[in-house]
């Protein structure tokens, strides 16, 4: 298993990064939008958490900002019919808090709004998972996930995608002093950004 990649970022291109490590070898991992969006320029240095998964044609390597989103991927991949192709647009689309907190709220409307994930599946993924989640959600990450979440939908609302949304959201936070910002406030410090 390869669990951590660090190194330099020596291209980017759709939804794919590659990494070269200081050992010389060159990895190929995919990563969420949001990741992307995070990326320094090339030739920069980055580190991340990565997920192997093996399939009889290939061998893939996803990344991810935190260890947390990493094992989100893994537990997504345990529900029927959600491969790591799926798991990985989820987590385009919505905050790694945010999918949490609609898995555990019993919330399938909000999956829905990733594309690829139609009705049938966002109800067996909140069916399958609800119960296995618990420690990756736990405490005031969860009242902070439905607030991200207010906002996420209402920048998504005015028009704007999930990737510049999430983004512009966590441009907020390190804007806002406030430990726990409205939703309002949260939504007007990610317009200035957008």
């Amino acid at each position: 298993m390869i669990a951590r990649v660090r190194g330099i970022l020596a291209a980017v291109r759709d939804g794919r990064i590659t990494v070269l490590t200081a050992a010389g070898t060159g990895y190929e991992i995919h990563v969420p939008l949001g990741v992307a969006a995070a990326l320094p320029a090339t030739g920069g240095e980055v580190d991340l958490h990565t997920a192997l998964v093996v399939r009889e044609d290939a061998q893939l390597l996803f990344g991810f900002a935190s260890e947390a989103d990493r094992e989100l991927f893994l537990r997504l991949q345990g529900a029927s019919g959600v491969g790591p192709r799926l798991a990985l647009a989820i987590l385009s689309a919505l905050p790694a808090r945010r999918v949490v907190s609609a898995i555990r709220g019993r919330e399938p409307a909000v999956l829905q709004t990733v594309s690829g994930v139609g009705r049938k599946t966002a109800e067996r993924l909140v069916l399958e998972l609800a119960d296995k989640l618990d420690e990756l959600g736990d405490g005031p990450e969860v009242a902070g996930a439905a607030r991200d979440g207010s906002a996420l939908d209402a920048l998504r609302a005015l028009g704007y995608g999930a990737a510049e949304a999430e983004t512009a959201l966590a441009a907020a936070h390190r804007e806002l002093p406030d430990a726990e910002p409205s939703v309002e406030d949260l939504v007007r410090a990610a317009l200035r950004r957008l």
